[in-house]
């Protein structure tokens, strides 16, 4: 079984690789995470991924909407400007 690490404290950590083979398994990993109280995401793992990983985050979202992002890869935030979700994304990214 796939899991999305837990370093921090109410944190999630993506894991190095998500795709359209994985995305259903980090997703669903994910929403029992937050079910249990993890309030952000580490996405600095992320290496290779392509736009399975934008519906992840949104499904996250939808269960959370106040969680933050951080370690943004710049190619993710590239892949949600192409499907128009960088201002939704970036808002979740911490300054």
């Amino acid at each position: 079984m796939l899991r999305c690490r837990k370093p921090n404290k109410g944190m999630i950590t993506l894991p190095a690789i998500v795709n359209h083979q994985n995305a259903k398994e980090v997703c669903e990993t994910g929403i029992l995470q937050i079910k249990n109280h993890e309030k952000s995401i580490d996405a600095s793992s992320l290496e290779e991924f392509d736009s399975s990983i934008l519906a992840v985050l949104l499904a996250w979202f939808r269960v959370k909407s106040d969680m933050e992002i951080h370690g943004f890869p710049q190619k993710l935030q590239v892949l949600a400007k192409v499907y128009g979700l960088e201002e939704l994304l970036t808002l979740k990214v911490p300054q």
